[in-house]
């Protein structure tokens, strides 16, 4: 049987999966189902008092900020930490130090902005507006952790969720990953989820920490929802094609595992040995041996599967099994060159012997005997009944009575030398 119909009809399925153009549908698991919202969005914002700067202080911000326009980012900073230190104000000093993080962010110097994030932090409660002082707790997080000091972190992500009203999934996904770091994967799971389920454009890195969240505590049904999931988002993410296969395997689905394969193929996106290896080696177990070989022997054309004794044998063996001899007498001639003994030389000989090809079956046996086999009495065994029936009455009688010296195959040679004998006498021998 060259080709599985139920397998053809997942793979087909799954097309039409990939091309959909349906809703997004959210992966719904059984740690999913549990994950409740992380913000209130009933609470009432605090509303700061309308605060402005003196018409001096103003002056003089603008004079910084205009250095720092033209790229003047020494004098600009000094200027604004002069001004930082002169105030008293707090709105003033947290505006300033505001300025002078965004300032330090610019030249990629998160160090020297971290303090300055925190001091805009510290001064703007009860100054700034609701969502300034967000972005604020957001950011010196991020910093935060980026230094290392990641309890800090985690506390002003916690703060932020205790204040916000809004979901977002940028600071969903950032406390998922920080609890991913820290290998505390069931902390991480539902704001992973969360990040997915609020982001309008479906991103990776969301994905892969809810993947993560689920495979590390060992929920494998979970986790191949979230990769059919990520298939259909994702669809020329080959490493989620081959992730999900895994994951059927381990499911015990085959045909299943075997119908993703079949899919990465057919979309082009076979890139390794492994790749070619798999799907073969799911053919096979479906009992779909012609295919087996079939891609085996595809990725042996393009050189990316090695030309090693084993994946030459696996190749031989299954268009063996699916009765293409021809096919199957190529491809063990094959593996013979490769192999250190003539073991495949006598396999190849076997099949010349069904097909009747006397001739090449002994150039086969001859190359066995050459090499080496393990049964040296079944080769000469063999070619002497080949050149029994091509009439070669001589040479069948020399690798007959060879045959004779193995007890195992005394018995069937000796009968085979009456035979050739026989031939002799009726004068039915060409040599």
């Amino acid at each position: 049987m060259k080709y599985n119909s139920v397998v053809k009809l997942i793979a087909t399925t799954l097309v039409g999966v990939c091309l959909s153009t349906s809703v997004l549908a959210l992966p719904e698991t059984q740690l999913t189902k549990q994950c409740k919202p992380l913000i209130n969005k009933n609470q009432k914002v605090p509303k700061p008092p309308i605060r402005g700067m003196t018409e001096k202080v103003h002056k003089r911000l603008t004079r910084a900020m205009e250095l720092l326009a033209n790229d003047q980012y020494p004098e600009g900073i000094q200027a604004l930490k002069a001004l930082f230190e002169s105030s008293s104000d707090e709105y003033v000093k947290s505006v300033v130090a505001m300025n002078i993080a965004s300032a330090y962010s610019q030249q990629s110097d998160y160090k020297s902005a971290l303090p300055y994030f925190e001091n805009a932090l510290s001064f703007g409660e009860g100054q700034l507006d609701h969502d300034r002082l967000q972005g604020l707790r957001v950011n010196v997080a991020t910093l935060m952790y980026s230094v290392g000091n990641k309890q800090k972190a985690v506390e002003l992500i916690n703060d932020w969720l205790a204040k916000s009203i809004k979901d977002d999934p940028k600071v969903y996904y950032l406390l998922a990953a920080m609890k991913a770091e820290a290998s505390k994967f069931k902390e991480a799971l539902c704001p992973a989820y969360l990040a997915v389920k609020h982001e309008d454009k479906p991103k990776k890195s969301y994905y892969n920490i809810l993947l993560l969240s689920h495979y590390e505590q060992k929920d494998i049904i979970g986790s191949t929802s979230v990769l059919k999931e990520m298939v259909e988002v994702f669809p020329r993410e080959n490493s989620y094609w081959r992730q999900l296969s895994s994951m059927y395997l381990q499911l015990d689905k085959t045909k299943d595992s075997l119908a993703v394969m079949e899919m990465l193929y057919l979309n082009g996106g076979f890139e390794t040995e492994t790749d070619y290896k798999t799907l073969s080696s799911l053919f096979a177990y479906e009992e779909v041996s012609y295919r087996s070989a079939e891609i085996l022997e595809e990725g042996l054309n393009k050189g990316i599967v090695k030309p090693e004794e084993r994946n030459l044998k696996a190749i031989a063996n299954n268009y063996r099994v699916s009765k293409e001899v021809d096919k199957a007498i190529v491809a063990f001639g094959r593996t013979a060159e490769a192999a250190d003994d003539g073991e495949h030389f006598l396999t190849q000989a076997d099949l010349y012997v069904e097909r009747e090809k006397w001739t090449d079956a002994i150039k086969s046996l001859n190359k066995a005997l050459k090499k080496g086999v393990e049964d040296t009495g079944r080769v000469y065994y063999t070619r002497g009944t080949a050149q029994a029936n091509l009439g070669q009455c001589k040479s069948a009688m020399d690798s007959l009575e060879n045959a004779t010296k193995y007890k195992t195959w005394r018995s069937r040679a000796n009968a085979w030398i009456a035979y050739v004998k026989d031939k002799q006498q009726r004068n039915k021998c060409s040599s």
